[in-house]
C-alpha cells in the first residue's frame, strides 16, 4: 500500500521526530474538549468537584488499572443528571461515536455480571456501572494543558492535551467480558468483535509461508504484554509478519484493523494518529498466537515503531477480551505535555501546580 503524497508531505513537516504532527495553531476539537471539561465541573457540586479534580503534577495522572476496583475521580453513580449529561458530552468530545458506543457498552455490561454472579446468594455488589469515574487533571482550557482519565473495569482511557492539541490519547484499554453475550435479549453481541473478525481475516489472507512468520506461538498468552505497571518496551523486538511483506489486499485488512482501534477517538484526533501511524506503515508487525479456530484461546499485536496495539482472548473459556493500544514516545503526553509544563508553570493563567514537575510517563 502506497503512502498518499499528502501524507508524506505532512510527515516532512513534523517538526520534532515522534511527536504528533500537528497543523499549526490551536485545534478546534480541544476547545470543545476543554469547554466539556469545564462543563462537566461546573455541573458538580462542590464536595464533587474535589474528587473530580487533580493537579495536573499529581502523580494519579500515569497510573491506570482496568480489574474491578476503587479509583479517583468521581464516579457516575454518584452524579445527578445534569451531571451525568456533561460527563456523557464530554466523553463524546473525546471519542467517536463508535468508540462511545463500545465504551457505555462495556461499562453496562457490569449490570450482566451482577446478573451472573449474584446468583446463588454470591456478593457481586462491585459489578456495578456506577462504579467508574471520571478525573481531570489541571485546568481545562484550549491552549492550556490538562488531561482527563475514564477508569473502570475493562476500561481505561487517558487523554493528554498541551498547547491546543492533543498531546495523546493513550493508553487505550478496553475489555470484554463476556466477549460474546450467548442468551438472553441480547444473545449474539460482540462489543469488540470487529477487532477480531478483522484480525481473523488477515490470518486467513495469509499464505502457508506468510502465515508461518505470523504465527509466533502455539498458545497465546494469558494476557496482554502492555498492562499496567509494565514499560512500553515490554514487547521487545518486532516479531511476526511486517506490512511490506504483505499483498495490497492484506495490507488493507491490517490497515482497517489498525483504524478500528485508532477511530475510538473522535475523527480529528483519530487522522493525526493515523497518519502518523502511516508514515511508517510498511514497519508495522502483525502477530499471532494460540488458536486458529473460533473458541479457541488467542493473542494478536500490531507493533509499529512508535506504536502497539494487543489483543487477548484467553479467559473464561475464550470469551473475554482484553485490548490495549500504547504509544511507545508519549503515552500520557509524554514530553510533550512535560514541555509544555515546563514552559508554562510560572503563568498564573495556565493554573499549574509549581511544587512538583509532572510525573513522566511510565516507559
Amino acid at each position: 500500500m502506497q503512502t498518499g503524497l499528502t501524507v508524506g508531505l505532512t510527515a516532512v513537516f513534523a517538526t520534532v521526530a515522534g511527536l504528533a504532527m500537528w497543523p499549526q495553531g490551536p485545534d478546534a476539537a480541544v476547545a470543545e474538549v476543554a469547554k466539556a471539561s469545564q462543563a462537566f465541573l461546573a455541573a458538580l457540586p462542590p464536595e464533587l468537584r474535589t474528587k473530580a479534580t487533580r493537579p495536573l503534577a499529581d502523580a494519579e495522572r500515569t497510573q491506570w488499572n482496568f480489574v474491578p476496583g476503587v479509583y479517583a475521580g468521581v464516579p457516575f453513580g454518584e452524579l445527578a443528571e445534569p451531571a451525568t449529561r456533561a460527563a456523557h458530552a464530554l466523553l463524546h468530545s473525546l471519542l467517536s461515536a463508535r468508540g462511545f458506543q463500545k465504551t457505555t457498552a462495556i461499562m453496562q455490561l457490569e449490570n450482566v455480571l451482577h446478573e451472573l454472579e449474584s446468583k446463588d446468594g454470591h456478593d457481586a455488589s462491585h459489578r456495578d456501572p456506577g462504579r467508574y469515574t471520571l478525573l481531570v487533571f489541571g485546568e481545562p482550557a484550549a491552549d492550556g494543558a490538562f488531561a482527563l482519565r475514564l477508569q473502570g473495569h475493562h476500561v481505561s482511557l487517558h487523554f493528554s492535551c498541551a498547547g491546543g492539541h492533543l498531546a495523546s490519547g493513550t493508553p487505550q484499554f478496553l475489555g470484554s467480558n463476556p466477549a460474546e453475550l450467548r442468551s438472553g435479549a441480547h444473545a449474539g453481541t460482540r462489543i469488540l468483535g470487529a477487532e477480531e473478525d478483522l484480525a481473523r481475516a488477515l490470518l486467513l489472507l495469509c499464505d502457508d509461508a506468510q502465515r508461518a512468520r505470523a504465527v509466533i506461538a502455539a498458545v497465546a498468552p494469558a494476557d496482554v504484554f502492555l498492562g499496567p505497571a509494565r514499560t512500553v518496551d515490554a514487547l521487545g523486538e518486532q516479531k511476526g509478519l511486517p506490512a511490506s511483506a504483505m499483498t495490497q489486499g492484506q495490507q488493507e485488512v491490517l490497515w482497517r484493523l489498525i483504524e478500528e482501534f485508532v477511530h475510538n477517538l473522535r475523527p480529528e484526533f483519530a487522522t493525526t494518529e493515523l497518519a502518523r501511524i502511516r508514515a511508517d506503515f510498511d514497519g508495522v508487525h502483525f502477530a499471532w498466537a494460540g488458536g486458529m479456530e473460533h473458541g479457541q484461546g488467542h493473542y494478536y499485536r500490531l507493533h509499529g515503531r512508535h506504536f502497539a496495539i494487543e489483543y487477548d482472548n484467553t479467559q473464561n473459556d475464550a470469551n473475554h477480551v482484553h485490548t490495549v493500544w500504547r504509544d511507545l514516545e508519549h503515552d500520557f503526553g509524554g514530553d510533550v505535555l512535560r514541555q509544555h509544563y515546563e514552559q508554562h508553570k510560572h503563568d498564573p493563567g495556565h493554573g499549574h501546580d509549581e511544587q512538583a514537575p509532572v510525573p513522566a510517563a511510565r516507559r
